[in-house]
């Protein structure tokens, strides 16, 4: 397992090479020789849905998980998420029951994320951009978990309307806010390989 200051080195690294755009045809760091850590913890990153039991993720590294999901970009800044943390087993439990596709990594997983679309801030003129607003950020909430010795697993929510009334209602929800996804996270119990997605029949290029 890495050290706290070993996650937190890569963890700041990640995050300062993706805002600073490093991986530019310009930049001198090679991403083939796994010297770019931002590439790196993008390539082996991946869904992991086993914890160790009892061991807690501190307040501070939740912090930092939230202000890497917050840095995500959002159509004219509109910023449109609530991002709820369920440290509370109980209502883990109950969201484990309304989401049976999340069901045992919601009661394994320490904690909980649950993101939301915030209605009060949607992009009037093209509401449903807040899915890919929360999606980027669900995203960089991965990463960061990853970079810092943390797993995690996106579990969908929206849009099975049925999956958004239950889990609205485990976490008391009004309308306001539409749940995305529930995320749990926790230290990796085991070994998680990632898988090679790469596929150039996926890939077209215009010159």
């Amino acid at each position: 397992m890495k050290s706290l200051l070993q996650c937190a080195t890569v963890a700041a690294a990640s995050i300062a090479l993706l805002m600073t755009g490093s991986c530019s045809d310009n930049s001198n760091t090679s991403a083939a020789d796994g010297s770019n850590a931002a590439i790196e913890n993008i390539m082996t990153r991946t869904s992991v849905r086993t914890y160790e039991p009892g061991r807690d993720i501190s307040a501070d590294t939740v912090e930092m998980l939230l202000r890497a999901a917050m840095s995500a970009p959002t159509a004219v800044n509109a910023q449109p998420w609530k991002f709820i943390v369920v440290r509370n087993a109980e209502v883990r439990g109950r969201l484990a029951e309304a989401l049976p596709n999340a069901g045992d990594k919601l009661t394994a997983a320490p904690l909980t994320v649950v993101v939301c679309g915030d209605t009060s801030k949607f992009f009037k003129p093209q509401p449903e951009y807040w899915v890919q607003d929360c999606s980027a950020a669900t995203e960089n909430l991965l990463l960061a978990a990853h970079a810092t010795g943390l797993g995690a697993v996106w579990c969908g929510v929206y849009p099975d309307q049925e999956r958004v009334k239950v889990c609205s209602e485990a976490l008391g929800l009004d309308g306001r806010f539409i749940p995305l996804c529930v995320v749990p996270v926790g230290y990796p119990a085991g070994e998680n390989t990632p898988k090679d997605k790469w596929k150039v029949e996926n890939v077209e290029t215009i010159e």
